[in-house]
């Protein structure tokens, strides 16, 4: 892009410092005004400017699993319809990583997308066996399901790992692991002994930086680490302080702006953890929250997502926002009348992103 394409007042370096700040919804509207901003979106360098300088406060999507519906809710109470009807399929969110999402399809079970909402490019995995999936022949449950992406080789990986079961049986120790490699568009199969347990928010909540994938387990006392590029399981302890004060707790899995965070809610009192060197396997305190201002809803209030300022949290029927720096408790969003499941159920924290997939469709 040259000075010659804009006869403004701003060089052209400055106005596209201005766009890359904008929210993503604001920097589309502004595709309308020319060619040239047009494809800003789509160009390379700007990709990489967006994600480098963009605002990083995540924000919550909620999935109605009756209706197959969306929405996004963001800091500053704006809730409006989530879409991923480009994929002509209703879909169950199953991870997210970098603005990219991997959802997995309700209709043809076995058939995994990963895509990008906000520019609805998307990419249709092959299956992972020639045979479709069915109720009478399974042969694994994908029990943990991660999206690894590389936001420097624009390259993922698409993690599905569940325990091997016959049909009828109790689940085995065998732990099979499948890979999906974006470069290679192919998946490989590994299986390993394990006998970890996972409840439905350790499920959930994954969470990708350093190259790996993390899950915390039923039990509290470790996470369960996954290297993508190698097929290497490894453990990763929690903070010795939150060891010594499980008992009593509840302890959640978070990314905070590309890190490893962990949620610890005792009582009235939320601490929240961030693993500041993977080597050493160092945590540092990041900050504590005090519940007594919403006492009632304490014991039912779920953290989906975290950053440096805000932290999101969903109980039964509200979405709430903490401000880590005012020391303010918000409500977001509320659902009136009854609900067949909890938000906090299938809440999930995003952070949009330009990163492109295969097979863009017009927006």
């Amino acid at each position: 892009m040259s000075s010659s394409d804009f006869n403004g007042c701003l060089p052209v370096d400055l106005l596209v410092q201005i766009l890359a700040r904008l929210p993503v919804k604001s920097l589309f509207r502004f595709r309308s005004v020319c060619k040239i901003l047009c494809r800003l979106p789509f160009e390379k360098h700007f990709i990489e400017l967006y994600f480098r300088t963009a605002p990083k406060d995540p924000i919550l999507l909620l999935e109605y699993p009756e209706s197959g519906a969306f929405l996004s809710v963001d800091r500053f109470r704006d809730v409006s319809p989530f879409a991923l009807g480009f994929l002509n399929d209703k879909v169950n969110i199953r991870a997210s990583c970098h603005g990219l999402t991997c959802c997995s399809s309700v209709r043809n079970r076995g058939v995994y997308y990963v895509c990008n909402p906000v520019t609805r490019e998307f990419r249709v995995l092959p299956r992972t066996r020639d045979r479709p999936l069915t109720r009478c022949q399974p042969e694994y449950e994908a029990t943990l399901v991660g999206l690894a992406f590389d936001p420097f080789s624009w390259n993922f990986n698409v993690v599905l790992a569940g325990f091997y079961r016959l049909f009828g049986h109790r689940p085995r120790d065998d732990f099979v692991c499948q890979v999906f490699d974006s470069q290679t568009n192919s998946w490989s199969r590994s299986v390993s002994s394990m006998n970890d347990e996972f409840t439905h928010m350790n499920r959930c909540q994954v969470v990708f930086s350093c190259g790996l994938l993390h899950w915390l387990t039923q039990s509290w006392s470790h996470l369960l680490v996954f290297d993508p590029k190698s097929g290497v399981w490894s453990k990763m302890s929690l903070p010795d302080e939150v060891l010594m004060t499980r008992s009593g707790s509840r302890l959640y899995l978070l990314e905070l702006e590309g890190s490893v965070s962990v949620v610890q809610i005792t009582g009235m009192l939320m601490s929240i953890w961030v693993l500041t060197n993977h080597c050493t396997e160092l945590w540092t305190l990041f900050d504590t929250v005090h519940l007594r201002c919403i006492k009632v809803l304490a014991a039912s209030i779920f953290p989906i997502g975290v950053s440096r300022d805000v932290i999101f949290m969903a109980t039964q029927k509200k979405i709430m926002i903490y401000n880590l720096k005012d020391k303010v408790w918000k409500e977001l969003y509320s659902v009136n009348g009854p609900v067949t499941y909890p938000l906090w159920f299938s809440a999930y924290g995003f952070r949009s992103t330009l990163f492109p997939c295969r097979q863009r469709r017009a927006l």
